[in-house]
């Protein structure tokens, strides 16, 4: 009897170490296939970041250039001459439209919402990683949608008061509107609307610097953590 109950606990216990043997290699395949997933995350992450950084270094020498002309009609206001912004040669975009700026950020995000959607972000073990993933592809940029926005209402405004009271100036060639071109430049409303577009445009200029710095950072934890 005792020899059956020794051999009967044997038995239990073989197959006890047998399924927690089992349960350990089943969890340990998981976590390594969830490592592999979120290294692949971690690399396809990597190629959006690179497209997200050229997306936004081109935003950021768009508005830049407008603004050229933008902050030389506001820092000579009073003095400027009608001939010489008329006579001003522009690659794309002339004066006036420069001067309006309409500006709208769609950056790249189809790889993090993809990746977002199937749950493989969550499978990234690292907390602070993850956090700064998020602040990257959602935190700053909902501040410069939300800035575009305030730049688009702005823009609408000012589109409304030039056709009501300058709308010779919406014309894409300027030639021959000296007259006109003096009348704006001695508006006040427009001085006030060139004031406001400034400090929008420095709002998404300084929000578009910080966030590639962000990127920049990120990129860099992305590369640390796989090397390790």
């Amino acid at each position: 009897m005792k020899n059956l109950l020794a051999r009967g606990g044997i038995e239990f216990f073989a197959v006890l170490f047998g399924i927690s043997g089992s349960l350990w290699v089943d969890d340990y395949r998981v976590g390594l296939l969830n490592e592999e997933k979120a290294v692949s995350t971690l690399n396809s992450l990597k190629d959006e970041l690179i497209d997200d950084k050229e997306y936004f270094r081109i935003r950021h020498s768009f508005i830049t250039d407008n603004n050229k002309i933008l902050n030389l009609i506001i820092e000579n206001w009073g003095y400027n001459k009608a001939d010489s912004l008329i006579n001003l040669k522009f690659e794309r975009r002339n004066l006036m439209l420069r001067l309006r700026g309409y500006y709208a950020f769609h950056p790249p995000r189809t790889i993090y919402n993809s990746l977002s959607s199937d749950g493989s972000l969550a499978l990234i073990p690292d907390y602070e990683l993850k956090r700064k993933i998020n602040q990257v592809f959602n935190g700053r940029t909902k501040h410069l949608i939300e800035g575009a926005e305030n730049n688009q209402y702005l823009y609408r405004m000012f589109n409304d008061y030039l056709i009501e009271n300058h709308p010779k100036l919406l014309s894409p060639d300027l030639i021959g509107l000296n007259k006109e071109m003096d009348f704006f430049l001695a508006d006040q409303v427009v001085f006030a609307y060139l004031i406001e577009q400034q400090g929008l445009r420095s709002f998404l200029l300084r929000t578009i610097d910080n966030h590639l710095k962000e990127v920049n950072d990120l990129m860099n934890n992305i590369n640390l953590y796989l090397s390790e």
